[in-house]
Parts: structure tokens; C-alpha cells; sequence
């Protein structure tokens, strides 16, 4: 997205997109594994057939308007036709993210970052259940890219956020129901719980939910097959663990007044040109996703001690010792990598973002941007500049290592599991109700 802004001397909009771009990518955090995978790697594991092959599906395709008018008139037709919908859909994919502009590159970040945690303000009297359950009956076939309806304009309208403690309304309860249909018993054992609440919770603003939760988080669950997420942080780290966490630190430093983990991420602290010359784009890969998956465990500890579903988390991205190195043109096209995959695999997972220490051009440059960001979006962010530890105490922010000294995640996601279990942490946290109500244990 911000490859062709950092080709030259960046300006502030470039600075401000490349900061938001790798401070949001770092701040996508979700389990791993795939149809069936998401246990520890004992567990056993299937696939499934699809309409579709979860591997052909692009990374980000929405159906042109002609293939649209058609898949609405019928889904039998659309179903019949899904080369020539897929085809359409890659040719629109394409235009957007080659079509590159200011405005455009920020609502990029607003799609491809977090997907605003939302349940229909009908869900709670009971009328977005029928929906969802007319869905459901409607769509008996296993549902695929090819056959979903066209992404709403307005992702927002209509729609009240769910918090994330709040127990699963009839409607979201109909949806992870048919999810679990879709997959097959043996998956749907196997996929994380927190992960079935964060696609359920996570596109409850489309018109077809239920197929929409289906089909994106088993494309997620089919990529941490492959990265093999599920097990990658109850064996040996990746290699060269203590180097990575050295040259990109972060880690957690502490919790909010709701109980949410509070972790920073010291962007201006990456020792960008050692990072690029010690690690392939490949390898930066697996090593974000041990520590997006340290993050979900965390979670899952957290929520457990707590007996409180907190599925999200608080970024603090710290800027002191921003340099043009962190607007190079690899970096930046590394953390455009990031932010894309996360963004689709890891959803619903930030509470609200902190930059601190943000140089005077930052705060500048953000001003402007923000007019082409969500307001929903613009509402989670703080740029603040050195004072920012009032701004902390004034949220109910308390600093439990000191943000100089934050817990790695690799220490941090050790302890964890020695303290819960590997078994407890994948599974993922899920209140006793809402297991009651779906017949799980």
C-alpha cells in the first residue's frame, strides 16, 4: 500500500502511514491452526471438502458488480458459475490495491486492519436470530469466497458494539452453530472457541453472517495449518528467537481497568537494516506469528484467572528513535505483508492503540489523516507526545514491568503454559454459559 510513498524522501503522510501500517499490523493477535489444528499438535486433525479449495482463495476479493447482480438474483446461478465469480473477483481485487492515493491507502488500513467488533442492535430482542437462522437453512452447501454477497458499503450502519465479556446473543449463538455445522464435528472440536466469537462477532454487519464467519475463518484456520501456529509456541521458538525479539522489541507491560493485557511494541526502537539483512520476509513471518499466537495464549490465561472473556488487547506503540530507516521502502513493503495476513487471521483482537512519544510531524501528519479514517476507527487511537503516562493513569492504565523493560513474549507465553497447560491455552477461553448453551464442555 505505501510502497510507492516511501520510494523517495517520505513526507508526513508517508511517515504517519508507515507507522500506522507496522503499529497495526502488530496489534493483530488470534490462535493457530487450521480445519482441525488448533489444539496442541497431539490433537488429531481432518479436511475438509469445500465448494471451493480455501487455498485458491485470494487474499482479499470482493465479486465485480456484474457477477454481484447475478449472485443475488441466485445463489443456485453464482453457484454454477464460481470460475468465472472468482475471476471477476481477482480483477477487482487487483484494482484496488493498485490504485494507490492517500485517501484510499487509509481506508485500506481501515479494511484490512481491525474489523470493528459489532452485533446487529437487533441481535438482543431476538429478530437478528431469525435472520440468522433463515441463513443458515437457506445455505444447507458448505458456503465458499465465490458464493458470498458483496462486503456492505457502510460496515457500521445499524450495528451497536458487542463487548467482549458479553455472552453470545441468540443470534451469534445460531452462528457459530452453523459454523460448527460447516466444519464437521471433528474441526469444529478443534477450532479455538475465542476464535468462533471473533469471526461470529467480527462480520456480524453482513448480510450473510453466518456464511461470511464460515468462510474467513477457515481460510484463517488453513493458513495456521500451514505456518503451523498451532503448536508454535509449545515446542521450540523459532530460530533465532533471542536475536528477533532483540532487533523488533516488544512485549508486555501491564493491564487497563477492565482487565485487558497491555502490550508495547517499541516501533521506533527496531534496528531496521540488522532486521532486514538477519531475517528473510519469510522468517519475519513466522516469527510475528509466535508472537501473535503468544498473545492469543496470553489471552486465554488472562481471561482464565480473570473468569472474563477479554479476547482484545491495548497497543502502545512507542516512537522515540523514529528514523527515516523505519519508512524504507522494504520495511514498510514487510509491514504491508504483516498487516494483510494478520488482518484477515487475526480480527477483533485490539482494544485501543496509544502512540507515545509521537514527534511533532506524527501528531501533524495524523490531523490530517484521520479525516480518512473511520470515525469508529479514529475513536481507538491516542497520539500522545512525552506526557503520555498522565494520559495512562487517567485510563486506568497500570505498568506492571515498566515500559523500558517489557516481558518478552517468549518468557511470557512460557510461563503461561507451564501455569495452565498447553490443552487449557489452545482451546481457547470460552464463559460456562456460553459452553451450556452450544452442549460443549
Amino acid at each position: 500500500v505505501m510502497g510507492t510513498a516511501c520510494s523517495r524522501a517520505p513526507s508526513e503522510p508517508a511517515i504517519q502511514r508507515t507507522v500506522v501500517e507496522a503499529s497495526w499490523s502488530t496489534a493483530r493477535l488470534a490462535p493457530a491452526g487450521s480445519n482441525a489444528c488448533c489444539l496442541p499438535p497431539s490433537a488429531p486433525s481432518s479436511s475438509q471438502e469445500s465448494l471451493c479449495s480455501v487455498d485458491d482463495m485470494p487474499p482479499r476479493a470482493e465479486p465485480a458488480a456484474d457477477s454481484v447482480d447475478a449472485a443475488a438474483e441466485s445463489r443456485d446461478a453464482a453457484a454454477e458459475s464460481v470460475e468465472a465469480v472468482a475471476v471477476d473477483g481477482g480483477d477487482a481485487a487487483a484494482a484496488a490495491t493498485t490504485t494507490v492515493g492517500d485517501v484510499e491507502v487509509e481506508l485500506e488500513l481501515e479494511q484490512v486492519g481491525e474489523v470493528e467488533q459489532v452485533a446487529p442492535a437487533a441481535s438482543r430482542d431476538g429478530r437478528r436470530s431469525e435472520g440468522a437462522s433463515s441463513q443458515a437453512a437457506a445455505s444447507s452447501s458448505r458456503p465458499c469466497l465465490a458464493t458470498l454477497l458483496p462486503d456492505p458499503k457502510d460496515k457500521h450502519a445499524g450495528v451497536v458494539p458487542a463487548a467482549e465479556w458479553e455472552p453470545l446473543s441468540d443470534g451469534e449463538l445460531e452462528v457459530v452453530r452453523a459454523i460448527r455445522g460447516w466444519l464437521g464435528e471433528e474441526a469444529a472440536a478443534a477450532c479455538p472457541r475465542d476464535l468462533l466469537v471473533t469471526f461470529t462477532r467480527g462480520y456480524a454487519y453482513r448480510p450473510d453472517w453466518s456464511q461470511a464467519s464460515f468462510v474467513f475463518l477457515e481460510r484463517a484456520l488453513a493458513w495456521r495449518e500451514e505456518m503451523g501456529a498451532c503448536g508454535i509456541c509449545f515446542g521450540a521458538p523459532p530460530a533465532r528467537r533471542e536475536l528477533f525479539e532483540e532487533l523488533c522489541p516488544s512485549g508486555l507491560i501491564g493491564h487497563d481497568s477492565l482487565g485487558h493485557l497491555v502490550v508495547l511494541e517499541r516501533l521506533g526502537r527496531v534496528r531496521v537494516a540488522e532486521l532486514l539483512k538477519a531475517f528473510s520476509e519469510e522468517e519475519y513471518l513466522r516469527q510475528q506469528a509466535f508472537s501473535r499466537e503468544a498473545v492469543r495464549l496470553l489471552s486465554t490465561a488472562n481471561s482464565t484467572r480473570l473468569g472474563r472473556r477479554l479476547y482484545k488487547v491495548v497497543v502502545v506503540i512507542d516512537l522515540e528513535g523514529l528514523s527515516l530507516s523505519h519508512v524504507g521502502s522494504r520495511f514498510v513493503r514487510l509491514c504491508k505483508r504483516v498487516n494483510e495476513t494478520f488482518g484477515w487471521h487475526y480480527p477483533e483482537t485490539a482494544f485501543r492503540f496509544y502512540v507515545i512519544n509521537a514527534p511533532l510531524v506524527f501528531r501533524t501528519a495524523w490531523g490530517v489523516a484521520k479525516s480518512f479514517i473511520h470515525p469508529i476507527t479514529v475513536q481507538k487511537f491516542s497520539i500522545l507526545g512525552s506526557g503520555w503516562r498522565r494520559t495512562f493513569a487517567e485510563a486506568g492504565i497500570t505498568l506492571t514491568t515498566g515500559e523500558a523493560s517489557p516481558t518478552s513474549w517468549s518468557a511470557a507465553v512460557r510461563a503461561a503454559v507451564e501455569e495452565h497447560g498447553p490443552e487449557l491455552l489452545g482451546r481457547g477461553y470460552m464463559p460456562a454459559d456460553d459452553l451450556e448453551r452450544l452442549g460443549l464442555r
